[in-house]
């Protein structure tokens, strides 16, 4: 027992002493993080045609007593447009995407975040503004709650500024995390609203299914309710939708099909405001009343230089289509520096909308390179 107690005693002090002592200390010891690069994008008819320069810069300061801060600011300059709007239609020349402070209290296992950071819950991805909190204490159990007010798209060479998407009160997300003891089950249950334009319960359940020979199978079923809000939509309505996916993985290779029906009325369209997990970044229509979306996706990691991404999907309202595609080449040249080459279309008969804006039909070939540091 004493033999115990001076091993634990000589971690501890161990654990302080590489840890900073001072507030100053933990400013001092802060990481700084950043990119340079360029970036294309070639589109048909009215879509933006640009090139530009990005660069970010981050710093996130050491954690003491709990207690870290950061910020990434992003500065934006134009190359070129083809059509006087194109650029500013697509992008902004500046933008403070980070600025938060973070507290963890590693015994009761609690975390406070508050400001715009980077998250990623289910309908909130990207960079959000607002407050977040999560407890683990619990064997088996991890609750969080989320504010957010605006959102933000965030990538490594592509973003947009925070979008107020609804009212003041911005939205809230309830979750638990519930993973089944030996067995490869998680559920997750959660409640999202948006007042004045939606109350939503949803339940999601996530198998990983390790196979032989380094086989492994992943699904998910996720059901949810859409209680749409009369002071938006003009009168209350209840909706939801069923998503099932499922994929095989292999050394490096994944393929899987996945299917998403949605109720009638107002559907669940507002549902992806503030971000999604569907294998698409642009998902026009998937959320609309009484569409039906099937879609096939795959991924392959050959070695560390080069990665393919190729995603398809065909959605369906009311006798008519969208078809949807999405194909991802990046190159990792070396160590900090990457190319990459996109191609995203859409041809759309519906009368759904995207966020985005732009035109209905479009091809738009993306390209980029950056140094990362």
């Amino acid at each position: 027992m004493l033999r115990k107690l001076v091993l634990c005693c000589l971690y501890g002090s161990i654990v302080f002493s590489a840890g900073p002592r001072t507030p100053q200390e933990a400013l001092m010891k802060g990481v700084i993080n950043g990119h340079i690069g360029a970036f294309f994008q070639q589109s048909t008819k009215e879509d933006p045609t640009y090139g530009d320069l990005n660069m970010a810069l981050s710093y996130d300061s050491q954690r003491f007593m709990g207690y870290k801060i950061g910020a990434q600011a992003w500065l934006v300059p134009k190359l070129y447009e083809a059509r006087g709007g194109d650029f500013k239609r697509a992008q902004e020349f500046f933008v403070i995407s980070r600025v938060y402070a973070d507290f963890y209290n590693e015994y009761e296992k609690f975390q406070l975040k508050l400001g715009r950071y980077d998250i990623d819950e289910e309908w909130m991805t990207h960079d959000t503004e607002g407050l977040s909190v999560s407890y683990d204490k619990f064997e088996n159990i991890s609750l969080s709650f989320v504010w957010a007010l605006r959102n933000a798209w965030v990538t490594n060479y592509y973003l947009s500024d925070f979008r107020k998407m609804f009212d003041w009160s911005g939205a809230l997300l309830f979750r638990g995390d519930i993973q089944i003891p030996n067995a490869p089950v998680k559920i997750k249950p959660y409640l999202y609203i948006a007042p004045g334009f939606f109350i939503s319960p949803g339940l999601k359940v996530e198998l990983h299914l390790p196979l032989k020979s380094g086989i492994y199978f992943d699904s998910h079923i996720h059901l949810l309710s859409y209680v749409a809000d009369k002071r938006y939509y003009g009168k209350s309505s209840s909706s939801g939708l069923v998503w099932a996916e499922g994929l095989v993985g292999w050394n490096g290779l994944e393929g899987g099909v996945g299917i998403i029906t949605v109720g009638g009325g107002a559907g669940a369209n507002r549902i992806d405001a503030f971000g999604q997990h569907t294998r698409f970044e642009r998902t026009v229509g998937m959320f609309y009343g009484n569409a039906v979306t099937a879609y096939g996706f795959a991924s392959a990691s050959i070695t560390h230089y080069l990665s393919l991404y190729g995603a398809m999907r065909g959605t369906f309202i009311n006798n008519k289509n969208i078809l949807n595609w999405d194909l991802k080449v990046n190159f990792n040249l070396q160590k900090g520096i990457e190319l990459g080459f996109g191609l995203l279309g859409m041809f759309n008969q519906t009368d759904a909308t995207g966020y985005f804006g732009g035109t209905k039909d479009y091809l738009m070939g993306r390209g980029f390179i950056q140094y990362s540091f």
